[in-house]
């Protein structure tokens, strides 16, 4: 009996070793270029395209595309072949006329 607990040592450890190297793989195994100030094991760059809930009173969806800025909304539209979902492009920068005022909820 206690001639086998070194060999059930070895095998936790052995076990623990694989465990901790198929954590670590597949960060390896992408091909994005990593920050010098980030563990090369857990760092990875973020989604091209993210999907966002608008506040009210836009509502919606809002899409952005973390590469050129760019930014969609999604809407509903009821055409005679029945109803579509589109998104429509934002425009980047549009100055605020001399009337109007941002509102924050």
């Amino acid at each position: 009996m206690y001639g086998s607990r070194p060999n059930l040592k070895r095998l936790l450890y052995l076990v623990l070793l694989l465990i901790l190297i198929a954590m670590a793989a597949p960060s390896y195994a992408q091909s994005v270029p990593r920050p010098k100030q980030a563990y090369p094991g857990f760092y990875s760059q973020p989604p091209r395209f993210q999907i966002f809930t608008a506040p009210k009173p836009y509502g919606g969806l809002m899409m952005v595309d973390t590469k050129t800025g760019d930014s969609w909304q999604r809407v509903i539209v009821n055409t005679e072949k029945g109803i579509t979902i589109r998104w429509i492009r934002l425009p980047k920068d549009q100055p605020l006329k001399e009337n109007e005022t941002i509102l924050w909820q």
